[in-house]
């Protein structure tokens, strides 16, 4: 176990900076837990008991923590055993997540606010190491830790079918990371090498954090996660980068992160995100955002090829995709990279138009190898 009384070891060259006049730790009023979890669910039932199940099942005494379940469905087995264990529950339709979200962050009543989407889990410790760690670093306003990556039974999927947002290797050379206040814009290429921001299940914000100036105007995000390290970086408190990996991640046919859609509102809210960035006076995250924006629209034309094949479209359609994406190519050299990847949705829309059953069958089989890449990682 780490010792919190001092700053972690092995940190980067720049040294923590501390305010004058440090904010005071997050305390609860007395009879008030320290931490609420908030548990989001849309539209699924499966895991929502088990999500629950891993946070009554944290290591610190229950009076510590509270929990706040969002969901847009009534299920008899789940509203009964939120009842049972006396947990509160919202009901709320929207289908846009940060709205409903931000709704149920601000019915929570901690000076700290952990979230867990529904198919996550928190492992035993969690919440003991999160304290821990605001009680140290009593200037700590984003705290962020590593997953383990498991099935949809919860049993741990080897290593080597993580990506490498999920391994997050950069934390094997450094341990935990303190960044203070002043030092964020300094810190700005450590934490583009890290995935300091993936997985709001990893995420626990000190409550001053989400300022209403900042949560108001774009509730409208699809994703919350790069927008609470956006929202951390512009408020006066620093970050605390965890190296362990205290959430479990879970692999299941529902999760949709490569999906066109997905990556359509993703890229809508990289967008947002370099404006909220510039307008905070942020420049060098918003040039890191702005940059993300043409991964991720790169990432976004390249599958809607795929997309295209798929659906059988016909020559024209397919061509137009493709047309689009060398166009897209011309105009951002930086993303020209030598690699399979930047050129193989190219090369299978090409193969599309000159030979259509010759680019379905390569799809089937592409279709085939992910099944059985998914069946072997089980």
């Amino acid at each position: 176990m780490l010792n919190f009384a001092s700053p972690p070891q092995h940190l980067p060259s720049v040294e923590p900076l501390l305010l004058p006049d440090p904010p005071e730790s997050p305390r609860s009023a007395e009879g008030a837990p320290e931490v609420s979890v908030v548990v989001g669910a849309y539209s699924r039932e499966d895991f929502v008991i088990p999500a629950v199940q891993s946070v009554l099942d944290q290591t610190i005494d229950r009076r510590r923590f509270d929990v706040l379940v969002t969901k847009n469905f009534r299920s008899l087995r789940v509203d009964r055993f939120l009842e049972t264990h006396g947990i509160e529950s919202l009901f709320d339709e929207d289908r846009t997540i940060n709205r409903w979200l931000f709704r149920a962050a601000r019915s929570t009543r901690a000076p700290l606010i952990a979230f867990l989407d529904d198919d996550d889990l928190f492992e035993p410790t969690r919440l003991e190491h999160v304290l821990e760690v605001f009680r140290a670093h009593p200037q700590t306003g984003y705290y962020r830790n590593r997953v383990s990556v498991v099935d949809e039974r919860g049993a741990p999927i080897p290593e080597a079918y993580w990506g490498k947002n999920e391994i997050d290797p950069l934390f094997d050379g450094t341990g935990p990371v303190w960044v203070g206040p002043d030092q964020k814009e300094a810190m700005l290429p450590f934490i583009r090498r890290t995935y300091s921001f993936f997985n709001s299940s990893t995420i626990v914000l000190r409550r001053e954090v989400l300022r209403p100036d900042l949560t108001s105007p774009y509730e409208g995000f699809s994703s919350p996660d790069p927008f609470f390290l956006i929202a951390a970086i512009a408020s006066p408190f620093g970050l605390f980068l965890d190296d362990r990996r205290l959430t479990l991640y879970r692999h299941h046919g529902g999760n949709v992160s490569g999906e066109v859609r997905t990556l359509r509102k993703g890229l809508a809210d990289h967008r947002q995100l370099t404006k909220i960035a510039r307008s905070a006076g942020l420049s060098g995250y918003a040039g890191w955002f702005e940059q993300r924006s043409r991964e991720v629209e790169k990432r976004l034309l390249s599958e809607s090829i795929v997309e295209g094949v798929a659906k059988m479209e016909g020559r024209p359609a397919v061509a137009r995709r493709a047309g689009e994406y060398a166009r897209f190519l011309g105009r951002h050299p930086d993303q020209r990279h030598w690699d399979f990847e930047t050129w193989a949705a190219l090369a299978y829309g090409s193969a599309s138009v000159l030979f259509p059953a010759g680019a379905q069958r390569a799809y089937a089989v592409r279709r085939t190898r992910r099944a059985y890449a998914a069946s072997s990682a089980r």
